[in-house]
């Protein structure tokens, strides 16, 4: 919270009362997240917020409430939880899920944040107080400044589809392949993987997370209808679940469904024989004849 204006590395680390070799270490780090930037100046380097949005939004924030414990309310794992956190309520799973946190670490976040006044609880729910608004919205721009710099890491033409806590979508030209370290081919592109061979548009997603070791049906089709919900894409993700109706794990699904807000529900209804007599969902009849080219008379 020491960086307003410029400062040399030397006078930061006097500020900090730090070594002159951890506070380079420090910026090093800061300097990667792309919130700050340094250059050469005479015998010293100079440090100074950069141009991105997220180290705007943090100037705003230490002058909007720079009379509060900043360096306490954003360290160790507030970050997710702002997040992902806005003034509509989330039940505890919910912020499980979306925020990657593990369940023990998710309370003790909440407890300390709530300590301070920023997180209520209504309907055993809980929700950002509203003038506290700010801090969702750095910490939104923080992690999307995150995964835009990985992502441009991956695939210089890349673009940022979906962006969340230490996981994103994104699209590409470049077909990588189907898993590159902690790169997995998802949406309609993996599809193939599962009996249900698409014509290319020689364009390819890729979803990024340090946890997943590989993708499974479930989260392919929820991926798949966050990238594009629309007519095609929702009648070949029922085909693909009609087509694979015994092995369809449904509390994953709606799992899935519930972090991406993605609405599942109504493709389970196929399942059962129930169409959705709406747009965007496809009749019955052109789910069947699909269904048929791709898995035979017996499903």
């Amino acid at each position: 919270m020491k960086l307003r204006g410029q400062r040399s590395v030397s006078g930061l680390a006097d500020e900090l009362d730090l070594s002159l070799s951890r506070t380079s270490t420090l910026v090093a780090s800061l300097e990667r997240t792309g919130l700050i930037r340094t250059e050469k100046r005479g015998k010293h380097r100079v440090v100074s917020l950069s141009d991105a949005k997220a180290a705007e939004l943090f100037k705003r924030l230490v002058f909007k409430f720079g009379h509060m414990p900043l360096d306490e309310i954003l360290s160790g794992k507030s970050l997710p939880i702002f997040a992902v956190l806005r003034d509509a309520p989330l039940s505890a799973h919910e912020l499980l899920i979306k925020s990657n946190l593990p369940r023990s670490t998710l309370y003790y976040v909440i407890d300390g944040l709530s300590n301070y006044g920023l997180i209520g609880k209504k309907d055993e729910k809980y929700f950002l107080v509203e003038r506290y608004s700010l801090f969702h919205e750095f910490a939104e721009e923080f992690y999307e400044l995150q995964n835009s710099i990985k992502t441009r890491e991956f695939s210089e033409d890349s673009i940022l589809v979906w962006s969340g806590v230490g996981e994103f979508i994104m699209l590409t030209r470049g077909y990588k392949g189907k898993d590159v370290g902690n790169f997995h081919l998802t949406g309609l592109e993996r599809f193939s993987d599962f009996g249900v061979e698409l014509i290319g548009t020689g364009q390819y997603h890729y979803y990024y997370s340090e946890k997943a070791e590989e993708l499974s049906l479930e989260e392919v089709i929820v991926h798949a209808l966050l990238i594009d919900f629309s007519p095609r894409t929702i009648l070949y993700s029922i085909v693909l679940l009609l087509g694979h109706k015994g092995k369809i794990n449904q509390k994953k699904l709606l799992k899935f469904g519930r972090k991406y807000d993605i609405s599942v529900r109504e493709l389970l209804g196929y399942l059962e024989g129930k169409e959705v007599k709406r747009y965007p969902y496809p009749s019955m009849k052109e789910v069947k004849e699909i269904l048929k080219m791709y898995f035979g008379e017996g499903k």
